[in-house]
């Protein structure tokens, strides 16, 4: 990559970001290039109004720690977007105040808005105080404390400095160095690499250029790379931080991506470079919300705008559980409009109405994702309210458990969790073994996962049909597996009901032959008129001989049904007085093994059978002989070879 991106792209050696804030004309551009010698405003419509417009980049050396990324952002009103498109990725900030102004408009929502984004640490510059005297400097710096207390900046070093004359400056530098050397990440360093894009260009003899922040893991040249929401497809083909080609980019850093295979006007700001399957765009999730002082109370359904990493979307914000309070915390859903976006739990985001509230702009509120697959319920289901406060606790294994034991019988595929989560699937089953240790969450099957609950709701329903079958048919051996699994609902997993019905005929409660199931203590029995009808079929079996009525004639005669009809003649074949014959054919077993020992003896005086011969042996109508024929085969007595029938070795006997 050229020289040319140097001037844009920089990263820090500890891996964070320093970002501005603040309200316009308070002197943010002014002391960057102060502190680092870079004037971050690169528009000719910035150096032509003197407000800085889109985003600007620096670096600045701190004695010990080596270079920090710097984001410069606009103090407008009507460029708030673009603040919080930088803040985005801010570990800390560094909160710009004009000592001869004191708080403005803009700097009471540049800090509402860091406190809702979670940024905790920063240091606070007093600027221009060679225009103001002692007097003023002290109210600015008495009146910014104040504006601070109760959020997160709560006890920020505030430090009167001088752009202009340089009062001041290393007693900043040191105040940054000191808040740097405590501070901790706030964006993620570990899951999926994600780079929300922030600027797009072209470089001559290099092609198309983004840059941003990258959170989440490294990443690497040669690295396959996918643009969300879109979803196209390229190579990183270069990467350059502070200026310089690398070969490698680690989280926390501001850097350049060289993307091989696209258009300038294929990329926008808003979109997330990330690496295949690993995260899957969302139209809707749910979050805790911290809802501002001044806003108005949020009862229903409104229409908002999102502001997410660097994106912007409207969308629909419905509260969860109960009306968004002003001053308070709660949980909301986002139904996103027009594209999705590309969001893991732990994501921040901020949230803007279309008229100004006191204090804040136009900002009601932000928060944090919680869940980017949320499940189809009513808002004010309290079930829904106790998943959110479990998932916002933020702790992983809780939360998997949570993803698992709400998707009931359906199980989850430890696939899903992937994008879900933001972890790898590798982390997703390691972690889920050891909960199933625990017993937290039961494995069934290659991929899926089921809560324990699930497994005791399933045990008992199959229990209960399988009782529930046994007493409607007593005379049936066991329940068909299929229709037993298909007594659960329709969702229920079937490796979960595979290995429930294990679980059972491990345990001995219930006992499989061949697709039959029964309980294990179960006889088949026969009611005192069903074994009047018992006996009487076996009566005119034996009676028939191998001119038994058809089943519909017997049911009749019988004056059964025949569904019933059947029943009866499967428990006398089970018990050996009745032998099936192919088309529903039901002999006497005395019929059946006299006609196996005549075509015994005719195969003592020659090798084969013939049809017609064979017809005369059995000495029945065509009806039943061909059936016969069949039946001797099935019993492995005779074998078909062409248009005749031989004896089976061993079936001499």
């Amino acid at each position: 990559m050229s020289p040319a991106v140097e001037a844009a792209e920089t990263t820090s050696r500890p891996g964070l970001v320093l970002g501005t804030a603040g309200h316009i004309d308070h002197g943010k551009t002014a002391l960057i290039q102060a502190l680092t010698g870079i004037d971050t405003d690169r528009l000719p419509e910035e150096k032509a109004r003197g407000i800085t417009i889109d985003l600007g980049f620096a670096e600045l050396e701190l004695p010990g720690l080596g270079r920090v990324s710097v984001v410069d952002v606009p103090g407008h009103e009507g460029l708030v977007r673009t603040m919080v498109s930088g803040a985005s990725g801010m570990d800390l900030v560094l909160l710009i105040v004009a000592a001869d102004e004191g708080v403005m408009p803009q700097t009471r929502e540049h800090v509402a808005i860091c406190n809702l984004l979670g940024i905790e640490r920063g240091v606070v510059a007093l600027t221009k105080i060679d225009v103001a005297d002692a007097d003023m400097v002290e109210l600015a710096g008495e009146e910014v404390s104040e504006l601070l207390h109760g959020t997160a900046l709560t006890g920020a070093p505030v430090v009167p400095v001088s752009a202009h004359t340089g009062d001041g400056l290393d007693r900043l530098i040191a105040a940054l160095t000191e808040v740097t050397n405590a501070a901790g990440p706030r964006t993620a360093r570990s899951g999926p690499p994600r780079l929300c894009v922030d600027r797009v260009f072209a470089v001559r003899g290099f092609g198309t250029v983004v840059t941003g922040t990258l959170i989440g893991d490294a990443l690497d040249v040669g690295d396959d790379v996918i643009i969300l929401p879109a979803g196209q497809r390229s190579r990183i083909r270069g990467l350059q931080m502070h200026g310089s080609d690398t070969r490698r980019i680690e989280p926390g850093t501001r850097c350049a991506v060289n993307l091989q295979g696209l258009e300038v006007a294929d990329l926008h700001r808003g979109d997330v470079v990330t690496k295949p399957d690993r995260l899957q765009p969302t139209t809707s999730f749910d979050a805790a919300i911290a809802w501002l002082e001044g806003a108005p109370r949020g009862r229903d359904v409104m229409s908002v705008e999102l502001l997410c990493g660097t994106s912007e979307r409207r969308a629909r914000l419905a509260p969860i559980g109960g009306a968004l309070e002003p001053g308070e915390r709660g949980f909301g859903r986002l139904h996103v409009e027009g594209d999705a976006v590309a969001l893991l739990p732990g994501d921040r985001f901020i949230v803007r109405g279309f008229a100004r509230i006191e204090g804040a702009g136009a900002t009601l509120g932000g928060g944090e994702v919680l869940d980017v697959a949320p499940p189809h319920r009513r808002r004010s289901d309290p079930e829904l309210q106790r998943e959110l406060a479990v998932l916002s606790r933020a702790d992983l294994d809780a939360a998997l458990c949570e993803r698992v034991r709400r998707a009931g019988y359906k199980g989850v595929d430890v696939r899903e969790l992937v994008p879900e989560t933001g972890l790898t699937r590798a982390e997703c089953e390691t972690r889920l073994s050891a909960l199933a240790e625990l017993g937290e969450v039961v494995a069934c099957g290659a991929n899926a996962w089921i809560g324990p609950a699930v497994v005791e709701h399933m045990r008992a329903e199959l229990l209960a049909e399988l009782d529930a079958f046994h007493a409607a048919s007593p005379m049936r051996p066991g329940m068909a597996r299929a229709a037993l699994r298909g007594s659960l609902p329709g969702n229920a997993a079937g490796e979960a009901a595979n290995l429930v019905l294990t679980r059972l005929e491990s345990s001995g409660m219930i006992t499989s032959e061949g697709d039959l199931v029964r309980r294990s203590d179960h006889e088949p029995i026969l009611e005192p008129a069903a074994h009047a009808a018992a006996l009487r079929i076996v009566e005119e079996a034996r009676g028939s001989g191998l001119e038994p009525p058809s089943p519909r004639d017997w049911a009749e005669r019988l004056d059964v049904s025949p569904e019933h009809f059947r029943d009866l003649v499967a428990h006398l074949e089970r018990k050996g007085e009745l032998v099936r014959a192919p088309g529903d054919l039901w002999f006497a077993r005395d019929a059946v093994d006299a006609l196996c020992e005549k075509v015994r003896d005719h195969f003592k005086a020659n090798e084969e059978l013939d049809t017609q011969s064979y017809k005369s042996l059995i000495g029945t109508s065509r009806r039943t002989a061909m059936p016969l024929m069949e039946l001797l085969d099935e019993l492995r007595v005779t074998r078909r070879q062409g248009d005749v029938r031989v004896l089976r070795p061993g079936a001499s006997s």
